[in-house]
């Protein structure tokens, strides 16, 4: 009897708690967070426990507050629209853009897109409840947050659309295209996307949707009704509204990843004017000091080869220790080939692409940050000294990591992508192998190759037959990270044989943006000096050896000295003997005026010391 008294004063309080709405607020809270952890994890590199806590955080507490706030559970008639136009935003981008690459994001990459979503359903929600507590205009203010939250819902529908209509997701490359696009041309598109049924349909959908979303704004009167209220709390959600109205339009909604892609390409638009209109005052500004420059001397070709996240500590060629042979044809020029110079202690200048070129390609510096609009680029100096410029690009025309990349490679006199979009290319580096077959080999020739190298994610930047290490403690990592690099020195081979077989090659230059952290990639919110650790190497051709001896003994003697790619720009110009104004001798590596060194060289621009190199403790 007493046993049966205890278990039913258990099942009683069971009840209890189950009906106390503080207990089913927490549980909806968590429940949530679950579902949207189930979802995210699978499409992201792994969720941290900053990721865990930026997911979790908003979620359980936000979800909680927000029903309390309301005196109710989210699973009301008034909630359904807001909560669907919030999960739109939440999952729209990042479902589609894995869709489209097969291939995981870091959480941080579309984590404003989740918070944007979480925090539309419940300001959205939160105003409504506000503007419905007179119970007056209450079908009118349904209407208007009604279409209001109709409008948000067309930036995921037009990505959902873009997706159903080329299996693609909208990359910045297309929204570039959207964005110099004029609205005659915007319909035709649609029309011969959709036809005039599909986009009669459309329509229809929409109006339907907005009555969907009028239809679930009309059940806010009853929670006003219901609701309990305290004077205390409706100040904390008056408070909470205009943070809201503050906080999201003006500070997060720019920041979610397709508004900011296009925010990024209206930029770039205007980027590009900038820069048209400038270059050729500053072509035009300066001469060379000499007629006698290396195209004229030593005639023949100088292939310029930028690697992408390749970091010597994983290569075997300057790594003795590291357990995979991923550079065996590097590692057979350095040894036996006399005309091959590899220097040992190469830093980028920063940890991303595009402030790392942008100095190594142009005058600007570390060390003299010219504006990059008064700088003039290696392309410029080039044809100045007689050389046909060519660029060759497996990395996007326009997109997350390039800008003023295309701007400097659109100025050669051949500018070619192995493909127009993204700039994570699907296509092995290999594809541009037929883009250097197009060059004369009658002139003097200077051509960049940028590379997509080692790029994350890595098991996709070679193909099949250079999966060379499959099995072992890093499978994903460590071991897909060499086989990159071996498919790298392979084509690296290949552009060699093919500029001295076919294009007279009278100098090549290999060197890295930046390098790779396998733990970190390459980020400078989580810098080791490790994403700093490149390859850069120099081939002289004899007859250039005979020519310029000086360069040469020069660029022997540097071997173990210590050179930032920052200073690139003037290496190369030292390379083709085309002294001008633009050009500092001082910061030329080729050059016995080179004033460079360990204790007075700096990475991350300029914030980082190479001497806090952990490597070079002790130097």
């Amino acid at each position: 009897m007493c046993s049966f008294k205890r278990g039913f004063i258990m099942s009683s309080s069971l009840r209890q708690i189950g009906r106390n709405p503080i207990f089913r607020f927490g549980i909806i809270g968590i429940v949530l967070y679950i579902i949207l952890f189930l979802i995210y994890e699978p499409i992201t590199l792994g969720l941290d426990v900053e990721d865990i806590t930026i997911l979790a955080v908003p979620t359980i507490v936000g979800t909680f507050l927000f029903q309390y706030f309301m005196g109710c559970t989210v699973f009301h008639r008034p909630f359904l629209g807001y909560g669907l136009v919030g999960i739109l935003w939440a999952l729209t981008f990042p479902l589609l853009f894995h869709w489209s690459y097969v291939k995981p994001l870091y959480f941080y990459e579309f984590a404003n897109d989740f918070l944007f979503g979480l925090l539309i359903f419940m300001g959205l929600s939160g105003i409504q409840f506000l503007l419905n507590q007179t119970n007056r205009f209450h079908k009118t203010t349904s209407l208007i947050m009604a279409i209001i939250s109709m409008i948000l819902s067309l930036i995921p529908f037009l990505q959902i659309g873009y997706y159903m209509t080329t299996w693609h997701c909208l990359t910045p490359a297309s929204l570039l295209a959207v964005y110099m696009t004029n609205p005659e041309e915007a319909f035709g598109f649609l029309k011969n996307a959709a036809g005039i049924p599909g986009l009669i349909a459309v329509g229809i959908g929409l109006v339907l949707w907005t009555y969907l979303l009028y239809w679930s704004n009309l059940g806010m009167k009853a929670v006003v009704n219901l609701n309990t209220t305290r004077p205390m709390r409706s100040a904390m959600l008056i408070a909470s509204i205009v943070a809201f109205l503050v906080y999201v339009p003006f500070f997060l909604f720019p920041q979610t990843c397709i508004v900011a892609n296009w925010i990024a390409a209206g930029d770039y638009v205007k980027q590009m004017q900038q820069y048209n209109d400038n270059h050729h005052i500053v072509f035009d500004s300066f001469n060379l000091d000499t007629k006698e420059t290396a195209a004229q001397k030593t005639p023949g070709t100088i292939i310029l080869v930028i690697g992408e996240s390749s970091s010597r500590d994983y290569m075997k060629v300057y790594n003795p220790n590291f357990p995979y042979d991923d550079t065996p044809w590097q590692g057979n020029m350095r040894a036996d080939n006399k005309d091959f110079i590899f220097f040992d202690n190469a830093y980028s200048s920063y940890v991303q692409t595009v402030p790392t070129l942008e100095r190594a390609l142009s005058e600007r510096n570390q060390y003299d940050d010219r504006p990059f609009l008064d700088s003039a680029n290696i392309l410029d100096v080039a044809k100045k000294a007689g050389y046909t410029t060519s660029w060759f690009s497996n990395q996007g025309v326009f997109g997350e990591y390039d800008t003023a990349i295309s701007l400097m490679a659109k100025t050669a006199d051949t500018t070619k992508w192995s493909h127009e979009s993204y700039a994570f290319s699907d296509r092995y580096d290999e594809a541009l192998l037929p883009l250097l077959e197009t060059v004369d080999p009658t002139k003097n020739n200077f051509i960049v190759i940028h590379i997509m190298g080692s790029h994350i994610y890595y098991n996709d930047r070679y193909p099949h037959e250079f999966s060379k290490w499959k099995q072992g403690p890093y499978p994903d990592g460590q071991e897909a990270y060499a086989n990159s690099q071996l498919y790298t020195d392979w084509l690296l081979q290949q552009i060699y044989t093919y500029g001295k077989d076919k294009l007279n090659l009278q100098a090549m230059v290999y060197f890295s943006d930046h390098g790779e952290s396998l733990d970190k990639s390459h980020n400078p919110d989580t810098f080791d000096f490790v994403m700093t650790h490149i390859p850069f190497w120099v081939y002289l051709s004899p007859q250039y050896r005979t020519a310029y001896p000086q360069t040469t003994d020069v660029l022997n003697k540097h071997e173990h000295q210590f050179f930032t790619n920052d200073l690139l720009y003037d290496t190369l110009v030292g390379l083709m003997q085309a002294p001008n104004y633009r050009y500092d001798a001082t910061r030329d590596f080729s050059n016995a005026q080179y004033r460079f060194n360990l204790h007075n060289l700096t990475t991350l621009l300029g914030e980082q010391p190479l001497i806090n190199d952990p490597v070079n403790a002790g130097k």
